[in-house]
């Protein structure tokens, strides 16, 4: 591996790349100046690095007389809220606030966890490769969180059949990222959940009614379908399609004052709730040791 893989700021890289390769020449400018810039911090000096560095003052260089002819697509958003955050509030509030205000405080994940996430992740990515192959990344392509949405929005306005991996939707402040979101030439959208659960439990309903509540607000009647991609026991067909758009529409009501009742918290002081069920359930919470230290 090259020396310089280890100083570089591989976010900002892979935003400069996407953005020069979409026509977005400011973005890629000021991404590509600040990989350079912290290359340059390092006193460590190797061919490598000083070869790496040399590569992007060139492209920086050849990108000064295009500014003012690119496109301005991609952008810094924020948001209060993320579907995560919202599952987490509705096992404890306090949980959501601790997950906002005091990360530092999260107890690390256990082998055992981490284990289990690993295989999360495998399976996700042999659903995407075996039943919705070849889609873009939004991850991997931009990098940075804050870029997802807009890189997402592009994607959508191209006029073409479009698989996306973790498309992006910012509505109402609140962010939430798709597995799989599919976008038909004719602007019909469909969009799929993957859980390594085998069978649905109150926290994948939390999950799949606030990311509906979010793509609805953003595509309207273009929604045409919300689906729970499950695993199975079947070594043939290992997971299961299951269309739950009709069970998630019914809860946008109750999401959308949830959401404004979690922003209030989170503007607040910490909760004060004693321990209880909620601590383990339906998940551990990542903050019981704080709360056994502080109760």
């Amino acid at each position: 591996m090259s020396n310089y893989i280890h100083y570089i700021d591989n976010n900002a890289m892979k935003l400069a790349d996407t953005a020069y390769e979409i026509g977005d020449y400011q973005c890629a400018y000021d991404n590509y100046t600040k990989t350079l810039n912290r290359l340059r911090n390092y006193t460590a000096h190797s061919v490598d690095l000083d070869s790496k560095a040399n590569e992007l003052a060139k492209k920086i260089n050849e990108l000064e007389p295009q500014l003012s002819s690119g496109k301005s697509i991609l952008t810094f958003d924020d948001w209060i809220l993320t579907k995560s955050s919202f599952v987490k509030g509705k096992q404890c509030v306090k949980y959501l606030f601790l997950d906002k205000h005091k990360k530092q405080e999260k107890t690390p994940i256990s082998a055992a966890k981490q284990k289990i996430f690993n295989y999360g992740h495998a399976f996700e990515e042999l659903v995407r490769k075996n039943e919705f192959p070849d889609g873009i990344n939004i991850k991997d392509k931009i990098g940075n969180f804050a870029y997802f949405n807009s890189y997402t929005t592009y994607l959508l306005n191209i006029a073409s059949t479009k698989i996306m991996y973790e498309a992006s939707i910012i509505e109402e402040q609140v962010l939430v990222m798709c597995d799989i979101l599919v976008k038909h030439e004719n602007g019909d959208i469909h969009i799929y959940e993957i859980k390594l659960n085998s069978e649905v439990n109150e926290a994948i309903i939390a999950d799949l009614a606030i990311q509906y509540t979010i793509c609805k607000l953003r595509f309207g009647s273009a929604l045409k379908s919300f689906n729970l991609i499950l695993r199975t026991d079947d070594l043939n067909k290992q997971w299961k399609i299951q269309n739950l758009t009709d069970d998630v529409e019914k809860q946008m009501d109750a999401v959308k004052t949830t959401i404004n009742e979690y922003k209030t918290i989170l503007q607040q002081n910490e909760p004060n709730l004693a321990m209880g069920e909620q601590c383990n359930k339906p998940y551990e919470c990542e903050f019981i040791d704080y709360c056994k230290k502080n109760r």
